[in-house]
């Protein structure tokens, strides 16, 4: 069971972190859907949502209590495009730890969806504008910023890097 959290100011930020009773952190989880073929990659246009709306996105959602990161991606996809995925079609490509003035901290973790059943279509117009495949090394603009960084470093085969951290603090790395 989660204990109360209080609100503490970060020593690194102006903006708000929030800490729990036992002294630990907690953030949330973000699952992103990395689907390509012929050298594109499946993109939606955010809409209605109240977040990055106008800016295009990989499908993604946030993890729910009791699920596994790849059950979270599984739910995603069908909630989202239609598709049905079995967990060890999914490959974990990149991870990146975003941060805004806004938000607590965010693990963003993104899977590369080696194989799906069905083709994917627009299963939630209400937050979703269009979806379209776009050439991996021509992304539409505006892009959500840390979806663009991830694509990127997932070309260049770097699996970790941190957006939106106050100045100095953006890092990243690669584990080839």
């Amino acid at each position: 069971m989660l204990k109360e959290r209080t609100m503490t100011h970060s020593p690194t930020t102006e903006s708000h972190v929030y800490t729990y009773t036992d002294g630990c952190y907690r953030s949330v989880i973000g699952v992103h859907l990395v689907l390509e073929r012929a050298g594109q990659v499946l993109l939606g246009l955010r809409s209605g949502t109240g977040w990055r709306d106008g800016h295009f996105h990989v499908p993604a959602g946030h993890l729910e209590a009791g699920e596994t990161v790849t059950a979270g991606a599984v739910r995603e996809a069908a909630e989202e495009l239609g598709l049905a995925l079995r967990e060890q079609d999914l490959e974990l490509v990149h991870t990146v730890h975003h941060w805004t003035a806004e938000d607590d901290p965010r693990l963003q973790l993104f899977f590369r969806v080696r194989s799906w059943d069905g083709e994917p279509a627009n299963a939630e117009p209400d937050k979703c504008a269009q979806l379209r495949w776009f050439p991996i090394d021509a992304l539409p603009e505006p892009m959500v910023d840390f979806t663009a960084v991830a694509l990127n470093h997932i070309g260049r085969g770097s699996t970790f890097s941190c957006v939106g951290w106050p100045s100095g603090l953006d890092a990243e790395t690669s584990s080839n």
